[in-house]
């Protein structure tokens, strides 16, 4: 599925698929502590369905991405690190520019996963 958004330069097509890849290796960077989930909060094999985007008329579009965090990392500096993250490696990769990139926290993990709705904003 490719998303087309017009911006100042011109038209720019990206493929889910690029953003997945993105968010997946941005979220790498933090072994053992942060984990892929679906919107319930189950955790993701290889499918895509672990973020949201919506696109404004600007060009600027909104990330939603959902994670479970391992039991004792702190949520706060995990998720804005991450946010920092995707926020840069988007606009570096695709010069399209994140207006928001949001982390929602599905649950956290020790050895079963406690549910949880947390919404970060970044």
């Amino acid at each position: 599925m490719f998303y087309e958004v017009k911006t100042q330069g011109g038209t720019i097509a990206l493929d889910r698929a690029v953003l997945g890849q993105i968010i997946r290796r941005e979220t790498a960077a933090f072994p053992g502590k942060v984990m892929l989930s679906n919107a319930k909060g189950k955790p993701v094999g290889d499918d895509s369905g672990f973020f949201d985007c919506a696109w404004s008329e600007a060009g600027a579009f909104e990330l939603r991405v959902f994670v479970v965090l391992r039991f004792g990392v702190s949520i706060s500096a995990v998720t804005q690190e991450l946010i920092r993250r995707l926020r840069t490696r988007i606009e570096a990769l695709t010069g399209v520019r994140a207006a928001r990139v949001v982390i929602i926290v599905k649950g956290v993990l020790s050895k079963h996963i406690s549910r949880r709705n947390l919404e970060i904003i970044g």
